[in-house]
């Protein structure tokens, strides 16, 4: 079966019968020195944290800028704490549009500005830090879509976001690196329930693939139901003893999933009609991503692959306030329009996937 993200081995499993492990000792593959860690279930609630934290010292909410391109669904946690995210134009990238965000910035300045390395690719850090010292802003890295810190990924923020759950085969882990003074609030409640996640993947081990459902076709045009982020911000303590076992093998992780990005962009890459946003190469990919040189084609190529078998995903849903700006976020738009993510994690069918996709033709 061609699952969306990774399958957990059963000696990871067996974890879930051991000790507790120390939370700062599981992000150390996350973390330099004098860095200070925060769990949450997921990336989202940690950056809703971090609003609150802020909020708390300064006596209001923070002005967020967040790149229009990023993932609407996301947004909920932000949103329940108050916080109204502020969209700024991207290039097609995707990164700032640096000119763009200059002259927004001199009517209402961020107090934190969100640097996303899009699919793992690393973004004009240096610009944005350079963007923040002109208007007093916290740089905030978001690298949920990269694996762990890479040359100048996750190493220059006053706040990094990352993501294992994302990457791993977890169903939680949202951590948050505070840096300097930079302020965050815990996250706080009850922790959610592992069962789901975990009954559902012993049954994608278990049964055979061809005994269970292929994704659904969906349709390209249609983005995710509005609806709250499911978890609870606490991390669930078998949720870490998963990222303790797994987190040690990133070497391993990393090297899988180039390998596998680069032979299914050599299959890909023989139909016309589409590039790769990038050289799996030259990252730790988080999805194969291809840009199609029209919507027409993105749409008919959704179709196709999802009818094979093959989950793949549009991205990203858009936040209604993007959607409702297309001359100021028109490059987003086109993003959403036209990008194509192929699951290449370290647990897929390699043979499955490839033998797919070199059968689909125009």
């Amino acid at each position: 079966m061609i699952t969306a993200v990774p399958l957990p081995r059963w000696g990871d499993l067996v974890s879930l019968a051991g000790p507790a492990p120390d939370p700062a000792a599981v992000a150390a593959p996350w973390l330099q020195s004098g860095d200070r860690p925060l769990w949450f279930s997921r990336s989202a609630w940690a950056l809703a944290g971090l609003a609150r934290g802020w909020a708390e010292r300064h006596g209001r909410p923070p002005r967020l800028w967040v790149p229009g391109q990023f993932c609407n669904g996301s947004l909920d946690p932000l949103r329940r704490a108050g916080v109204v995210p502020a969209f700024y134009p991207v290039n097609a990238g995707p990164g700032p549009d640096w000119l763009a965000c200059d002259a927004l910035a001199k009517s209402a300045p961020p107090d934190l500005f969100l640097l996303v390395h899009t699919f793992g690719r690393l973004a004009d850090a240096a610009a944005a830090r350079a963007f923040c010292r002109r208007h007093g802003a916290l740089l905030v890295e978001d690298c949920a879509h990269v694996l762990r810190p890479e040359a100048g990924i996750g190493t220059v923020g006053d706040a990094v976001l990352w993501s294992p759950h994302k990457l791993l085969a977890v169903p939680q882990g949202g951590l948050l690196v505070l840096r300097h003074d930079c302020p965050a609030a815990s996250a706080t409640g009850a922790a959610p329930s592992l069962r789901p996640w975990l009954a559902k993947r012993l049954v994608q081990k278990i049964v055979p693939a061809r005994l269970l459902p292929r994704p659904h076709p969906g349709d390209f045009a249609n983005d995710p139901p509005a609806a709250p982020l499911p978890d609870t911000p606490v991390l669930a303590p078998a949720a870490l003893k998963l990222l303790a076992a797994v987190s040690r093998r990133l070497d391993e992780v990393a090297s899988r999933r180039r390998a596998i990005a680069g032979r299914l962009l050599a299959v890909l890459a023989k139909r016309a009609g589409w590039q790769a946003l990038f050289d799996p190469a030259t990252i730790t990919p988080y999805r194969l991503v291809m840009r199609c040189d029209r919507p027409e084609v993105a749409a008919a190529r959704f179709r196709q692959y999802r009818a094979a078998g093959i989950p793949v995903e549009s991205w990203p849903d858009l936040p209604p306030e993007v959607a409702a700006e297309p001359l100021r976020h028109a490059a987003a738009i086109s993003l959403r329009q036209t990008l194509l993510c192929f699951p290449v994690h370290q647990g897929v069918d390699v043979a499955a996937l490839l033998a797919r996709c070199a059968g689909l033709t125009d």
